[in-house]
């Protein structure tokens, strides 16, 4: 039985005033001298949901001894008229605004939180980010690029550090589930969300495209990536995991791709049945456990040992990802 009730609970903390909007984060942290710290990027299509799309940060906080912080960050704004109004919920109390405010609002979540580690008891200097979705493409974009600053010269006059600005706001693993590396790629589905992304076509905004694609950043210096994708996906389609391991590989960067056979978005069985990340994690934990097929690529340098970045390699889910944490950031 996981002690849940021994982790302490920061609820609604703001860590950033956006023209007289707040934004917020969620902190969970487990009885251990100065943990690990896990940031998580919710999904929702950069349009919907919440921070409270979570799975389970009591349990994972206790069970994995990091410290998880949940955060809002500035959603998609939809013009009256959209085919994606259907995304849009008015009674979503969330900040909107236009891409980059996204990614720019996750790394200021990330420079607030090493700002504050000492004030809530974790360690700066070891902090993951995890996403899924939306959110495993801007936990990855926050891996791949150290500084908002570098995103691109397609959105230097969009950018701007405003909070915590003296701080690092590059992080030392990433775990993205089912997320978007390549924007265009995603933009050939043709549902017009990457347009509304990125204020138009790619015809029209190549340099936008590319500096928003994960994948386009990766470097050497990149830090190490733990890719979980469903083989059926129909909203992001593994290729994108694919594009993105392929990319690490030849970048010398160490990473670890799951391919979930069979399963769709947020692990469901069909597109009908998708439903909430919060309840995503019980999905890879049920019986019977599904196939999969699993890559690595580790590197070492010149008379070195390779070392495993999942040393048992258990199925996707939990157990991985507690292994994943702790070779990385443990």
């Amino acid at each position: 039985m996981t002690d849940t009730d021994s982790v302490t609970v920061h609820d609604g903390i703001t860590y950033a005033d956006r023209d007289g909007d707040e934004l917020k984060l969620d902190l969970y942290v487990p009885p251990v001298e100065y943990p690990p710290l896990v940031v998580y990027v919710h999904g929702g299509g950069w349009v919907a949901e919440t921070r409270e799309n979570v799975p389970e940060p009591e349990r994972y906080a206790a069970e994995w001894g990091v410290a998880i912080a949940s955060v809002s960050y500035r959603l998609q704004e939809v013009p009256d008229g959209s085919e994606l109004s259907r995304m849009f919920d008015p009674s979503n109390p969330t900040p909107r605004g236009t891409f980059p405010d996204h990614f720019v609002d996750v790394k200021a979540g990330i420079r607030w939180l090493r700002a504050h580690a000492d004030d809530y008891g974790y360690d700066a200097e070891r902090v993951a980010a995890w996403g899924a979705s939306a959110g495993g493409h801007l936990a990855s974009l926050a891996g791949v690029v150290d500084d908002v600053l570098d995103l691109g010269d397609a959105y230097a006059d969009d950018v701007t550090r405003t909070v915590a600005p003296g701080e690092s706001g590059a992080i030392q693993a990433v775990v993205s589930w089912y997320g978007v590396s390549d924007v265009g790629l995603a933009a050939e589905g043709g549902d017009g969300l990457m347009a509304l992304l990125m204020g138009g076509s790619r015809a029209e905004y190549p340099e936008r495209y590319e500096g928003a694609s994960p994948v386009a950043h990766v470097t050497a210096d990149s830090p190490p990536i733990l890719l979980m994708h469903g083989r059926e996906d129909e909203v992001v389609g593994v290729e994108q995991s694919r594009r993105f391991f392929d990319a690490l590989a030849e970048a010398g960067v160490d990473a670890v791709s799951y391919e979930l056979h069979g399963l769709n978005h947020v692990w469901a069985d069909d597109v009908e049945s998708i439903d909430s990340e919060r309840t995503a994690m019980a999905l890879l934990t049920g019986e019977p456990t599904p196939a999969q097929s699993v890559h690595e690529t580790t590197h070492a340098t010149e008379g070195g040992t390779l070392r495993p970045l999942i040393p048992e390699l258990p199925p996707a889910g939990p157990d991985a990802i507690r292994q994943f944490l702790e070779e990385t950031i443990g």
